[in-house]
């Protein structure tokens, strides 16, 4: 009997042992950028943000499914059979671009559920939007101006597609890091993409000489412009004040012309007296009057 009762409590023992074992496998810790599902029978039960440890009931009950939703990832865009990605721009010239794309975790559940392979989804997504894109523009827009804008259309467009996948990838970045011609014709499109260049250097320096040459010439045409006015100004009262002093000495002229006529006979002589030199005879018998200049 003592013998049955020592097995007893051994079992026993070993019952608790393993129940503790059992409800102790529900213990589950999380790092710092770690985020957690919980599943309780396959069904989405709990969301757990907080590193630290944490606790969950045992399998098959409830599950586990850890993500570092924080971590950015990469992806390229390129076909399968190379690292290029060749296409045909709108103006039938062929480029290759290298094309990477940065993304995060923005929607746990959905990540979690829905993209069970995110890198082939991507690719494809960023492979039809550049297809269908340039197509729209010509080979020198897209190896020049138009290369930022192009970028950002991309990112845009393929955000919405993740977003009516519902995907739970959130888009950080599409970074066209080279788009080029193939090698064969590489050293014609550098040459013309030279060209452009020096052309729009050339047309900057245009503009800079004329936005300083312009603002200097309407000063110069300012200045003559109120030079002449103001000569005028004085032509006109000097025109007026003649014309004032001629009327009151036609006035007076009416009332006593010979007053007026003597006034400018000595008026006459004055001006010839002081251009001129007289000289007088030191006989005063014979004296005359010697008028020179």
């Amino acid at each position: 009997m003592p013998g049955s009762k020592t097995k007893t409590v051994v079992l026993i023992s070993l019952l608790l042992l393993l129940v503790v074992m059992y409800a102790g496998s529900g213990i589950f810790s999380l790092q710092s950028g770690q985020r957690a599902l919980i599943l309780r029978f396959g069904q989405v039960v709990k969301e757990v943000s907080d590193s630290g440890i944490h606790y969950r009931l045992p399998a098959p009950i409830e599950r586990t499914i850890k993500i570092h939703i924080g971590r950015v990832q990469t992806v390229f865009i390129q076909e399968r059979k190379n690292d290029n990605f060749e296409r045909f721009t709108g103006d039938e010239n062929l480029i290759i671009i290298h094309a990477l794309i940065s993304y995060d975790i923005k929607n746990l559940t959905q990540f979690a559920f829905q993209a069970t392979d995110v890198k082939p989804i991507l690719q494809s997504a960023g492979q039809m939007c550049l297809s269908r894109e340039l197509a729209k523009m010509t080979v020198d827009d897209a190896m020049t101006t138009g290369k930022s804008v192009l970028r950002l259309v991309i990112k845009e467009q393929m955000q919405q597609l993740l977003d009516e996948m519902k995907l739970g990838i959130r888009l950080i970045s599409v970074e066209l890091t080279d788009i080029s011609p193939p090698e064969k014709v590489s050293t014609t499109f550098r040459n013309v993409s030279d060209a452009w260049v020096k052309k729009q250097e050339i047309v900057k320096d245009a503009e800079g000489y004329t936005n300083a040459i312009i603002p200097k010439s309407r000063g110069k045409a300012s200045a003559l412009i109120l030079e002449a006015e103001a000569y005028s100004k004085e032509v006109v009262s000097a025109a007026k004040g003649k014309v004032d002093a001629f009327d009151r000495l036609l006035i007076e002229y009416d009332r006593n012309p010979q007053v007026i006529t003597d006034q400018k006979r000595l008026e006459t002589m004055q001006v010839i007296f002081n251009k001129c030199k007289v000289s007088i005879d030191a006989n005063p018998k014979e004296s005359m009057y010697y008028i020179s200049r």
